[in-house]
């Protein structure tokens, strides 16, 4: 799972110290999913406990013939106490182990799931000061996605607003992987739609059923994108190529002339790049956690102090 060390303008935790909460992550996730595994274990052996349980107590209900009243009293007072140790927060996220999954699939996807938001907090908040998370980034299925399907070893800097000479600008989503920095436009629309490319400003969009639109050239943000990311990361000293690339997952894209140094990966080859990043198991580099800290360090953000820190 790749983690978001930069979403837009929010303050991330990352830009204090980008090594520390790097390392700490995969020692959080490595945590995580053990307590998780063993919460998974505790629940599928409890309905097997409570049918024993329940045995023995017919039993010696029969043997001793215990009122029925004082049995369900009793049963009543176990169960709230199993719930009450089971559903004890261990985690940062309160209630982490409520409704645990006992099928392993269910359960990589509740983990995975439970990180997300983990790295959602840790990409927008501090010690002392936050950013609120908008409704449009908590559900960005394009972000979840990167962070769900990428490897541990890459950074995702997601639509990061940067000051460069003075100005703000907000860059395309930015994968920061152990051999390269990959500048990432997405242009998706209905399945099987058609973007018509020129040179021109902008581009056709075709769907069946829907008359023929007009979208701005992606080719212009992704250019810029990559020209900042590249002067950035050669004054910091990085030795590392910047790709850019055009992608989608949903259309068709008919670019004739692709411009110099981009790539366009459409719906016929999407999976295919998406599966060799998956299978990219290059541990991380020296030269990538030098990119990722230059390239944070001119990262914008836009917080408030935390409450506790104003009382």
């Amino acid at each position: 799972m790749a983690q978001i060390i930069k979403i837009q303008d929010y303050i991330s935790r990352y830009e204090q110290d980008p090594h520390h909460y790097i390392n700490q992550f995969i020692r959080l996730k490595k945590q995580r999913w053990d307590e998780l595994k063993r919460a998974s274990k505790e629940e599928a052996q409890q309905p097997l406990d409570q049918m024993s349980e329940q045995a023995s107590e017919q039993e010696e209900e029969k043997r001793k013939k215990f009122s029925l009243k004082r049995k369900q009293k009793e049963a009543d007072m176990k169960k709230e106490r199993d719930l009450s140790l089971f559903n004890e927060p261990t985690d940062i996220e309160q209630g982490v182990f409520k409704n645990v999954p006992t099928d392993e699939t269910q359960l990589i996807h509740f983990f995975k799931d439970h990180l997300y938001d983990v790295q959602l907090k840790w990409a927008s908040s501090t010690i002392s000061h936050i950013s609120t998370v908008s409704h449009h980034i908590r559900y960005d299925e394009k972000l979840r996605m990167l962070a769900r399907q990428l490897p541990d070893s890459y950074f995702v800097m997601y639509k990061p607003v940067l000051l460069i000479q003075k100005a703000e600008m907000e860059l395309c989503p930015v994968l920061i992987t152990p051999l390269e920095v990959i500048c990432l436009s997405f242009l998706e629309a209905e399945p099987d739609s058609v973007y018509i490319g020129t040179k021109e400003r902008f581009w056709e969009k075709r769907a069946t059923g829907k008359a023929v639109q007009s979208v701005l050239n992606p080719c212009a943000s992704l250019l810029r994108s990559g020209t900042v990311v590249s002067k950035i990361l050669q004054q910091s000293g990085v030795d590392l190529p910047v790709k850019k690339i055009l992608i989608s997952r949903t259309s068709y894209i008919d670019l004739p002339e692709v411009p110099y140094g981009m790539e366009v990966v459409d719906k016929k080859k999407a999976e295919e790049w998406f599966e060799k990043q998956r299978k990219n198991t290059a541990p991380t580099k020296h030269q990538q956690f030098k990119a990722t800290k230059a390239l944070l360090a001119y990262g914008e953000s836009d917080s408030k102090r935390r409450q506790e820190w104003l009382d």
